[in-house]
């Protein structure tokens, strides 16, 4: 049985790989700085809808249509590289040698990828602690990516989603106060209101905030952590095996955890992934490295479930934390966010439904 874990920003560096290295600088036009493109099955032929197309190094990031149709506004002539990735293929780095000039032509189809299928590759099963002990590189496979490539993929799309196509949503919030028996002492009903454009992330350290007492808060774990830089350099996760607690349905698991060299309260936990569509279906995360010395909280423990707005395109849409405090009059807190409003402001990967 292996004992490795693996870095999570290692393994991002392993999903933007294509399967062949494309070497040419394949010439298109951008007229204006303008450049259309479409994005197909390699085998079938028909759109891959919703694929992420980045420029690598650069602030563009968009999900093609629904028709697999994309544009990439504000480029200038000279040489780029797009990344084009969906869950479920293998990603694709394609060099282009861009001419912007107002005065190229635009051609008929503008630029045309296809996606090839990746068959996915199931780690060796790891038992492992709260904590993981090491960053060891997890091989790669040359036939396809691992289902802890998909993972990245998910949190990558939902970070996406996040910083080029802020939305707000509004959560119905219900928490309970409970007492050292487990009784329920009161409860009160909130409206939650969540605008994309003020997240800050994760932040080692900074996990929880405030003095240790009732007003110290935690600052929740969200699955487009992962794809964060901060987070990728402080945490590994392995391939925990398969799993059925999704109301039965076959799904991976994948666990992550604090490096060991993080001494300070961080998250560990979990994320489910469909084994079918290799979509994320639910992610569970926990306080680790809690001092009383050091903090109130005595443990938290959060469970969010996800739904598509657009099938690969998920949200949080239901979520439930337990959290226990010492020195305070009701310890357990029990609190349930459900999704009752969501919208983009400003653009939308989702065109607007036919009246």
């Amino acid at each position: 049985m292996s004992t490795r874990c693996v870095s999570l920003h290692l393994v991002l560096l392993a999903v933007a790989a294509p399967a062949t290295a494309v070497r040419a600088q394949l010439p298109v036009t951008a007229p204006g700085g303008t450049l259309n493109g479409l994005v197909r099955d390699s085998a079938t032929g028909n759109a891959v809808a919703y694929a992420l197309v980045i420029v690598v190094g650069g602030e563009q990031r968009v999900f093609a249509s629904e028709s697999g149709r994309f544009v990439l506004t504000g480029l200038g002539s000279g040489r780029l590289v797009l990344r084009i990735q969906q869950i479920g293929y293998r990603a694709a780095a394609i060099p282009l040698a861009v001419d912007a000039s107002p005065g190229a032509p635009s051609g008929a189809r503008g630029l045309e990828v296809k996606l090839v299928r990746q068959p996915v590759v199931l780690p060796d099963v790891v038992v492992q602690g709260d904590v993981c002990t090491g960053t060891e590189a997890l091989a790669s496979s040359a036939e396809g990516g691992t289902v802890i490539d998909e993972a990245v993929k998910n949190a990558e799309r939902i970070l996406v989603l996040e910083r080029s196509y802020p939305f707000r949503a509004v959560f119905e919030q219900t928490a309970f106060q409970l007492d050292s028996a487990g009784q329920q002492v009161s409860y009160r009903t909130d409206t939650i209101r969540y605008d994309t454009r003020g997240l800050v992330g994760y932040r080692r350290g900074r996990v929880l905030e405030g003095n240790r007492g009732p007003r110290e808060v935690a600052n929740y774990f969200t699955t487009s952590d992962l794809a964060r830089e901060e987070f990728q350099k402080w945490h590994c996760f392995w391939y925990a095996g398969s799993d059925t607690t999704n109301d039965g349905l076959p799904a991976h698991r994948i666990d992550f955890a604090p490096v060991s060299g993080v001494r300070s309260p961080d998250w560990a936990g979990s994320l489910l992934i469909d084994s079918t569509t290799m979509a994320l279906v639910r992610s569970e995360a926990r306080l680790v490295n809690l001092r009383s010395r050091e903090t109130a909280f005595t443990s938290a423990r959060c469970t969010v479930l996800y739904k598509e707005i657009v099938p690969t395109l998920m949200v949080e849409s239901l979520a439930g934390c337990i959290t226990s405090r010492a020195s305070v009059r009701l310890p357990y807190t029990q609190a349930r966010w459900v999704l009752i409003r969501f919208g983009f402001i400003g653009k939308s990967p989702v065109p607007p439904s036919p009246p």
